[in-house]
């Protein structure tokens, strides 16, 4: 299961990369290692997920993972203590992945056509109408992508999903709704 992969993977990765190097520190120093571990090992599977919805690809969610893992221990001193840590971690990565996926569209990836062919085993839907569904959702803006995903998959506020994404609640309504929009007159259910 790949939220399970990414989970052993954020772990080595901060264990290896961006922690490595406070293995050479005292064991004194080394307790906010321990609790950044502790802390942020929990969310790295709900953030994979996240990243996963909104880049649909998942080499670059497990980047963004690791990006938005490394950014938290370089702010660890400014962040350890707060009591919204999912939320910061939640808002460093829908922008990072909002980011990351402009500058793939920039240029032209993921073409349209590499995913034409992938289907899905199991479930009730037939292969073609997940490809339907799918081919429709990565039409959307990156911003209406995210702001469906955080309001739909994961039951945001549009208050919070605002917040994650650095805009106002209407801004997410509107992204919402558009969103919708799309997704029903692709599918043919307007």
């Amino acid at each position: 299961m790949p939220g399970s992969h990414v989970s052993k993977i954020a772990s080595e990765s901060v264990s290896k990369g961006v922690i490595g190097s406070a293995s050479r520190m005292s064991t004194s120093e080394s307790v906010p290692e321990l609790a950044f571990e502790a802390l942020v090992a929990t969310d790295a599977r709900r953030l994979y997920t996240l990243a996963l919805s909104i880049l649909r690809d998942e080499g670059e969610a497990e980047d963004a993972v690791q990006e938005t893992l490394f950014k938290a221990w370089r702010s660890w001193s400014s962040i350890s203590d707060s009591d919204h840590l999912a939320r910061w971690l939640t808002r460093v990565c829908v922008n990072h992945c909002t980011s990351m996926r402009r500058h793939l569209r920039a240029r032209g990836w993921p073409p349209l056509e590499l995913f034409e062919a992938t289907g899905s085993s199991g479930g009730q839907s037939s292969p073609a109408e997940i490809i339907d569904v799918d081919r429709a959702y990565r039409r959307l803006s990156i911003r209406q992508r995210a702001a469906i995903t955080l309001n739909y998959s994961y039951g945001y506020s549009v208050e919070e999903s605002a917040d994650f994404m650095g805009c106002r609640p209407g801004t997410v309504r509107t992204h919402v709704a558009r969103g919708l929009a799309s997704l029903r007159k692709e599918l043919g259910d307007a």
